[in-house]
C-alpha cells in the first residue's frame, strides 16, 4: 500500500530534528524507500520519520506505508516507540520526550516503559533526566560526535545549570572532540570548583552574620538608631 507523502501528518510531539539523512536520501533515490513507513488510517505518522523526510528530500511523492489502527495517544505513542527503537531511529532525547509522555500524560509506570524497548529501569531513568539538562547541553548532545555524548550528558546532568555551561565552553575550545573520560574528568573539576564556591559563599555569610552579631552587642545604641 501506498500513500501521498503530503497526506502523511507528523504531530507536534514527535516532530524531531532527523539530523543528516544525505546518505538515506541518495539510497532512496536509488532505491526507493524499502520499509514501509508506519501510519494511522487517518495517516498519522507512527514511525518512519527519517525515512518519510528523505523520501520528500528525494522528490518522492508516494511512499510505502503500513497502517496500524492505534486508537488512544498511549497506543500511538507505544508503537511508535516500538516500532523506532527497533531501527534505531530515535536519538536519546526523543526517546526521553516520548518515555516522559508515556510516563507523565499517560500514567504508564516506568517498568512498563523498560519492558516495551526490552531494557532496565535504569536505563528510562537515565533518558528521562536529560530532560533537565540546560538547553544548550541538549542541542550539543543532538549534535552528536562533535559535541558530547549520552554517557557525557549524563555526566553533565549531575551538575547545575551554570555549571554545565561551564564544561561545554571547555568542550568547546578543544580542537577535537574530547574522550568521555576527558569530559568526566571535566565535571569532576567543575564539580569540586563549585562546591568550593559556595562552601566559601556560606563561609562569608557566616562570618558577615557573626560581625554583625558582635557589632550589635558591642554597640546596641547605635544598631537601635540605625533601625
Amino acid at each position: 500500500m501506498e500513500m501521498s507523502v503530503d497526506t502523511i501528518r507528523v504531530e507536534s510531539n514527535v516532530r524531531d530534528e532527523v539530523g543528516d539523512i544525505s546518505a538515506l536520501v541518495e539510497t532512496v533515490r536509488q532505491h526507493g524507500v524499502i520499509e514501509p513507513i508506519i501510519v494511522t488510517p487517518a495517516g498519522r505518522l507512527l514511525a518512519g520519520q527519517r525515512r518519510l523526510a528523505a523520501a520528500k528530500a528525494a522528490g518522492l511523492t508516494h511512499v510505502p506505508v503500513r497502517v496500524i489502527d492505534a486508537r488512544d495517544e498511549r497506543t500511538v505513542l507505544e508503537i511508535g516507540l516500538i516500532e523506532n527503537v527497533q531501527r534505531r531511529e530515535l536519538d536519546p532525547l526523543s526517546r526521553a520526550r516520548v518515555y516522559h509522555a508515556l510516563i507523565h500524560e499517560h500514567g504508564a509506570e516506568v517498568d512498563e516503559v523498560a519492558r516495551l524497548v526490552g531494557q532496565g529501569a535504569s536505563h528510562v531513568y537515565q533518558h528521562v533526566a536529560l530532560l533537565n539538562l540546560h538547553p544548550d547541553a541538549q542541542r550539543a548532545l543532538r549534535n552528536g560526535a562533535r559535541s558530547v555524548s549520552f554517557a557525557d550528558a549524563r555526566e553533565l546532568g549531575s551538575l547545575a545549570h551554570e555549571d554545565q555551561l561551564a564544561v561545554l565552553a571547555e568542550v568547546r575550545a578543544l580542537a577535537k572532540a574530547p574522550t568521555s573520560r576527558q569530559v568526566k574528568q571535566m565535571v569532576k573539576t567543575t564539580r569540586a570548583l563549585a562546591a568550593a564556591r559556595r562552601a566559601n559563599q556560606s563561609a562569608d555569610e557566616t562570618s558577615e552574620d557573626m560581625y554583625s552579631a558582635l557589632f550589635a552587642h558591642v554597640y546596641p545604641a547605635s544598631v537601635a538608631r540605625r533601625s
